[in-house]
């Protein structure tokens, strides 16, 4: 059974894909504690959500390992970062954390990857986010790992912990073990999907979230409902010179969309077929009245976006499932997404500065966690905690 968050409104929500964060006037902070924090997409959500409360935020220990990640934080969140989680030490801490999040490493967990689980060295990690969250008396918390981590070891044990009833596997069964050691918690996962959020991006993530008994006698995530939004949503320009296709990939696209027209799958309309080019890469067109696939740090760089010419082709209806494009289909153009586009599509605001070079802004976008979504989730802890 899928994991569904629930509703709280039937009213459709509808603003921008990336989140906004107001000027506050008050000294008050929301202090968290981030790790695993790559270029700050849980700082983003947090400060968006604190400051719809009057609240900027403070971090009390930021860690993450990769220098260029580091980099691109401290320059937007004026902050130290600071590197190896396993090298920080954790003497003197004074001050206990509201929120400590965590995007703790997916590899062991993802389809792309060998699937070890918390056999996997990287998986371990978790236990030294455990120990940075009794040593803050953290007030809650928010993990963070890809939707493989459900299933993987098999779908065999009943869940104790998700917000739905549902099967999973080995690996998020001994998580699920390990997280109920966390006594003084109440605590809930879910999947997510960006999509359901306001964004454009088919993202299906799971969120651990944890609160303390103290703030609350149990806990309930309960989340608005959000307008659909189109890549057209995210767009800076319609039309970027440097953006080009290669001929090869502009071929490609081309020689499949006067085979067939869009196919439509879970609000995305792909773009004539998967395609392979020399190097084994394989790419795939998408039309930007839809949405589009989960980003990597590999295709967050080889997005190639169909813009269709609005005078010649009948673009009405064009969300619909039964849409059928008329016979001037292909006049538009084709393009990548930019990187400001790939970072509204991870719910970044437009006051980031991503990295200054390109290959290395994507990869980043890539692996960063949504901040809209994380802004959601916020929201919800700050009704338990902010008295």
């Amino acid at each position: 059974m899928k994991n569904k968050p629930q509703i709280r409104s039937r009213r459709l929500i509808d603003e921008k894909p990336w989140v906004r964060i107001k000027r506050v006037d008050s000294k008050s902070n929301v202090k968290i504690v981030d790790l695993f924090a790559g270029i700050g997409g849980f700082h983003y959500g947090i400060a968006a959500a604190a400051s719809k409360i009057n609240k900027g935020v403070k971090p009390l220990l930021v860690s993450e390992l990769d220098p260029k990640c580091r980099n691109v934080y401290e320059r937007n969140h004026d902050c130290v970062v600071q590197g190896d989680i396993n090298e920080i030490s954790l003497r003197g801490i004074k001050e206990q954390a509201d929120i400590v999040t965590a995007g703790f490493p997916c590899q062991p967990f993802s389809n792309s990857g060998l699937k070890l689980g918390l056999s996997d060295p990287r998986g371990q990690f978790y236990f030294k986010i455990v120990e940075i969250i009794k040593k803050y008396d953290a007030k809650s918390f928010i993990l963070e790992n890809v939707s493989g981590i459900r299933t993987n070891g098999g779908e065999k044990y009943d869940s104790k912990l998700a917000m739905t009833p549902q099967k999973i596997g080995k690996s998020m069964h001994v998580l699920e073990e390990n997280l109920k050691k966390l006594k003084d918690y109440h605590i809930q996962w879910l999947e997510i999907d960006s999509s359901k959020f306001g964004s454009p991006q088919v993202r299906k993530r799971v969120y651990i979230v944890g609160v303390k008994k103290e703030y609350t006698t149990q806990l309930n995530l309960k989340f608005k409902e959000y307008k659909p939004k189109c890549f057209l949503d995210v767009v800076e320009e319609e039309f970027i010179d440097s953006l080009k296709l290669s001929e090869n990939q502009e071929l490609n696209i081309r020689k499949f969309m006067e085979e067939k027209p869009p196919s439509f799958h879970d609000g995305m309309r792909r773009v004539g077929q998967a395609y392979t080019c020399p190097g084994g890469n394989v790419g795939q067109g998408y039309h930007a009245y839809g949405m589009v696939p989960t980003l990597t740090k590999v295709w967050a760089r080889f997005l190639p976006i169909y813009f269709p010419n609005q005078k010649t082709e009948n673009i009405d209806e064009i969300n619909s499932p039964c849409y059928k494009p008329n016979r001037n289909y292909g006049d538009g153009h084709l393009r990548r997404a930019s990187v400001r586009e790939v970072m509204r599509l991870q719910g970044f605001p437009d006051t980031f500065v991503p990295h200054h070079k390109d290959s290395v802004a994507y990869q980043q976008a890539g692996n960063a966690v949504n901040a809209k979504i994380v802004r959601e989730i916020a929201d919800c802890i700050f009704g338990y905690i902010k008295k």
